[in-house]
């Protein structure tokens, strides 16, 4: 849900830059914020609802800090690595795509769905490679 959204307000703020802008990376750039800071924040959001349980103390309401703080550091160290490689790709993909005259929505369709492959293949490689350096050890 939350990359779906953040999907399609990337593609609406791609179209209505490329209305009032011709700069590529001014397009890119912010196809790019709108798109990462929309599933951010709804990610947040889905995951504060589905995982209160495990950070709120049940007794008290009170939040747990040092078991929201686990949280925390596994969410950032997962995500860091998935973040950058699917943030810099789309960005340099659309600017490429505009430069070869896509429409911005065209650019910022295309680049999306090759860096989320491209994400989801090095995550999934990194995960993979921790878990057989695991193993040995």
């Amino acid at each position: 849900m939350s990359g779906t959204s953040g999907f399609l307000s990337s593609i609406i703020v791609a179209h209505f830059v490329a209305q009032y802008s011709i700069n590529f990376v001014l397009n890119s750039a912010l196809t790019v914020v709108a798109g990462f800071l929309t599933y951010k924040i709804i990610f947040a959001i889905l995951f504060h609802i589905d995982n209160k349980r495990k950070y709120t103390k049940r007794l008290t309401g009170k939040i747990n800090f040092l078991a929201l703080r686990r949280i925390l550091i596994k969410m950032i160290f997962a995500s860091s690595v998935f973040d950058t490689v699917n943030n810099v790709t789309r960005f340099l993909l659309i600017i490429q795509l505009l430069r070869l005259e896509y429409s911005a929505v065209e650019a910022a369709t295309l680049s999306s769905l090759i860096a989320s492959l491209l994400s989801y293949v090095t995550i999934n490689f990194i995960v993979k490679y921790i878990h057989l350096f695991r193993q040995k050890g």
